[in-house]
């Protein structure tokens, strides 16, 4: 077996990993598309993505598993993180099952989101399959409001559910390192900042498995009506200057 294999190996076995950066472990599947990347300083992971062009995916990721090896299920998983800089793309860090196809994507995470065009998200979200929950809101934004009111009635007609408009943490400073927690049970997930609990949702999947993933990129997510791959697609955005997501280290257990 690979080192590789042998890390995730005995994780799986012990229920538990746990990882601070000092070395670039082979654990992790590490992921760059385009003007993306890692630095590793003083055991802190820089993850970084831009300058880039609207038109192209810029993506710096890393996870756990593959889309036939998800090796965690009702677990949790701490992240002490912070994101620098005005940001328009997306980064997150949580569970995700490794699939776009809108009937099945399982994320269950953390979500920055931000884009320069008519958008309902705007800030640092809870989100448990389609369902939102706001953290903390970049700006007032009226289309977030409808999408709430309108999910209210149906999630059908907006595709997405938002459990509330108002946010749970809006003096929440991302560029501030914070320890963020998500404690996945079977019926539903909770979020917590710094021990502080800050959503609670219903998880509606049957038994899932999922990995583990953090990533900063330039894209935001759309369901398009009538898309014929039925799935979330990429809006991605111009980045103009090198922003990074720092990561100090992560606990799954």
């Amino acid at each position: 077996m690979s080192e590789k294999d042998n890390l995730r190996a005995k994780a799986k076995k012990e229920g538990y990993f746990f990882d601070n950066f000092e070395t670039k472990l082979p654990y992790w599947e590490w992921r760059s598309d385009n003007n993306a990347g890692f630095l590793l300083e003083e055991s802190i992971l820089r993850m970084f993505t831009g300058p880039t062009e609207a038109l192209y995916y810029s993506n710096a990721e890393i996870s756990d598993g593959f889309f036939d090896e998800l090796p965690w299920s009702f677990k949790t998983i701490e992240v002490k993180a912070r994101l620098l800089g005005k940001h328009f793309g997306s980064a997150g860090w949580g569970f995700w099952n490794h699939t776009m196809l809108i009937e099945n994507c399982m994320p269950i995470w953390f979500v920055y989101l931000r884009a320069r065009g008519s958008y309902p998200f705007s800030g640092l979200f809870a989100q448990v399959g389609n369902q939102f929950q706001p953290i903390m809101l970049l700006e007032k934004n009226s289309l977030l409001y409808l999408a709430y009111i309108f999910s209210k009635v149906s999630s059908k007609i907006t595709g997405v559910k938002i459990l509330t408009f108002t946010p749970t943490l809006q003096k929440l400073k991302l560029e501030e390192w914070h320890s963020y927690k998500i404690d996945w049970k079977r019926d539903k997930v909770l979020f917590y900042i710094d021990e502080k609990k800050v959503s609670e949702i219903p998880f509606l999947f049957k038994n899932q498995n999922a990995r583990a993933d953090i990533w900063i990129d330039n894209a935001v997510f759309e369901i398009r009506k009538n898309d014929p791959g039925r799935v979330y697609r990429h809006v991605t955005q111009e980045i103009r200057e090198r922003n990074f997501l720092e990561v100090d280290y992560v606990k799954v257990y």
